[in-house]
């Protein structure tokens, strides 16, 4: 967009398939050859826990939906998913998907809302935000979980340590509240001027003061509403 001449960088610090899929999305957005950094600062680490029966599934992330794939079939049950992406890999793994935004609270309004019976199984990664399994449990709903993965902390590529020591502006979209927290442990040392785009308020409020020029936390808690959040930055960032 020739409004945003002066294009800083975008750092993206999410897994690579989201990180790679979010990219994508802004460069139709806004430019197709606008700068962007992937680093992803977690990887995921399958575990082999036994999966429970259940006659529904809760899935958080698209990996749950992978790896629970390769373990056990859909037989046609609902799936309750956080955001569209995550819904659209359940259903291409043969559930019958029913998405809500970001993040597992706002899922929760969702499930009770929609479920009509028996039993549920969060499959889930490690470590959690939101105890959905015991918001559930305590509203009466059965609900189990397994651990399919672990998150393990990657540390910054070389060209993000280049973007995080410029000194100048920087997009910084952020997903979930342990991904803010990542972030800034590992870049006490920055020195670029950081325009923050948080998910939620939970992820605005894992975010420290120091070296952010502008933050805004998107009004709706899917990727849509951070790419929102980006193109009011950008308006900052250029009448800055």
């Amino acid at each position: 967009m020739e409004e945003y001449r002066a294009r800083p960088p975008l750092l993206l610090t999410r897994p690579r398939d989201g990180a790679l899929s979010f990219a994508e999305d802004f460069r139709a957005r806004f430019s197709a050859d606008w700068p962007t950094v992937v680093s992803p600062l977690m990887d995921f680490e399958a575990v082999e826990n036994p999966i429970p029966s259940a006659d529904s599934v809760i899935f958080t992330s698209q990996e749950a939906v992978r790896l629970f794939s390769l373990r056990q079939a859909a037989g046609g049950r609902v799936a309750f998913c956080v955001g569209a992406r995550t819904a659209q890999a359940a259903r291409a793994a043969g559930f019958t998907a029913i998405a809500g935004d970001a993040g597992a609270e706002a899922l929760l309004e969702v499930i009770l809302a929609r479920h009509a019976r028996g039993s549920i199984l969060h499959a889930r990664g490690e470590p959690v935000a939101f105890d959905l399994s015991s918001a559930l449990n305590s509203a009466g709903i059965e609900t189990k979980e397994v651990v399919l993965y672990r998150q393990v902390r990657q540390a910054f590529t070389n060209e993000a340590r280049d973007v995080l020591g410029s000194g100048g502006p920087v997009l910084l979209p952020l997903f979930s509240p342990n991904s803010a927290r990542t972030f800034w442990d590992q870049a006490g040392d920055a020195t670029a001027r950081f325009y923050v785009a948080a998910i939620s308020p939970a992820v605005a409020e894992a975010c420290p003061r120091n070296n952010i020029e502008h933050l805004e936390t998107a009004m709706r808690a899917n990727s849509d509403g951070v790419m929102d959040a980006l193109t009011l930055l950008l308006r900052a960032q250029m009448a800055g």
